[in-house]
């Protein structure tokens, strides 16, 4: 069985896929009808993911990697773990 991805040429694992590419001109697309405000409030988010949310997410996926390595396999608990982090808590409803 092969893990290669779809919509990748070459699966090296850092190569961009279509859908990746086709998102990204999307969002470029929306960003050049923005206003100001609008902009303003995406620069805010997306700093967010890069600077807190991305990082956190990357050092506990990289500590659960070395638990499963160790032979502590995957828990239900650790999915809702990582799943809480990268819920925006304004996407909660209520």
């Amino acid at each position: 069985m092969s893990n290669a991805h779809p919509e990748r040429g070459i699966d090296d694992g850092l190569e961009p896929t279509v859908g990746e590419q086709l998102r990204l001109a999307q969002f470029v697309n929306a960003l050049d009808r923005a206003n100001e405000d609008e902009l303003r409030e995406i620069a805010k988010q997306m700093a967010q993911q890069v600077m807190v949310t991305f990082p956190s997410a990357l050092r506990f996926l990289a500590r659960e990697a070395a638990r499963n390595l160790a032979g502590q396999p995957w828990s239900p608990e650790s999915s809702e773990k990582l799943l809480a982090a990268l819920t925006d808590p304004r996407d909660e409803p209520g």
